[in-house]
C-alpha cells in the first residue's frame, strides 16, 4: 500500500501501460476500440426478453467487429475500484478490505470495469510506518478509504459488456472485462 505523496496515480504507472482512470481517458479508448456510441434507444425494450435479444445480438456483433484490434486489446491497461481497510491482519502485517466498482458517467454510458482472475483473498500491506498510522487511525475508530489500481489486459473474446444498469435508472451501462494481473492500493487523502 502507497501514499502517492504528492504524485498521481498516472505518475505510478508505467508507460507501457495505457490509463483509463478519468472520463476522457475511457471515452478517448472507447472511440478507439468502438469507433461510434452505441444506440441505447434502439436497445431499450419494455419488453425485457426483446431487450435483452437486442443486447445479446448488439454484444456479439461488437465482438466482431472488435477482433482486428488485437494490438489495442492486448495492451495493459489500468482502471480503479475503491475500498476501505477492514480488519488489521497479523499474520499477513496487512489489512483485509471491502471492495467495489467504481461508477463513470459517459456520453458512451455508465462504465463499470469487471475485474476477473483475482485471488480470492486479498491483502493491502502497508509499510511499518504507514501500518502503525492506520492502526492509531483505526482504533480512533475511522473509516479508512483507499482506492484499488488494477491492471490487467481486457479479455479478447469478450472485452466490453454493454446492458443497462439495475439501479431504475436504467442507463446503458458498459462493462470492461479484465483480466487483472497486478493491483496498486493507495490511501486515500484524509
Amino acid at each position: 500500500m502507497v501514499e502517492l505523496n504528492g504524485q498521481t496515480i498516472h505518475d505510478l504507472l508505467p508507460t507501457t501501460i495505457h490509463p483509463l482512470i478519468f472520463q476522457q481517458e475511457m471515452e478517448q479508448f472507447l472511440q478507439l476500440l468502438e469507433q461510434t456510441l452505441p444506440g441505447w434507444d434502439q436497445l431499450r425494450h419494455s419488453d425485457m426478453t426483446k431487450q435483452s435479444e437486442r443486447l445479446f445480438q448488439f454484444n456479439r456483433e461488437r465482438d466482431t467487429a472488435r477482433t482486428g484490434k488485437k494490438a489495442l486489446l492486448n495492451r495493459p491497461i489500468a482502471f480503479l475500484w475503491s475500498g476501505i481497510l477492514r480488519h488489521y491482519m497479523p499474520e499477513f502485517h496487512g489489512f483485509s478490505m471491502a471492495l467495489g466498482p467504481e461508477l463513470t458517467h459517459t456520453s458512451w454510458g455508465i462504465i463499470r470495469f469487471k475485474p476477473i482472475d483475482l485471488p480470492d483473498y486479498l491483502v493491502a500491506v502497508p509499510s511499518i510506518d504507514l501500518r502503525k498510522k492506520l492502526l492509531t487511525r483505526q482504533k480512533k475508530g475511522e473509516h479508512i478509504e483507499i482506492l484499488v489500481v488494477c491492471i490487467g489486459t481486457l479479455i479478447a473474446e469478450e472485452s466490453l459488456m454493454y446492458g443497462f444498469s439495475h439501479d431504475g435508472h436504467h442507463e446503458g451501462m458498459i462493462l470492461p472485462v479484465v483480466s487483472v494481473n497486478k493491483l496498486i492500493y493507495i490511501l486515500k487523502s484524509s
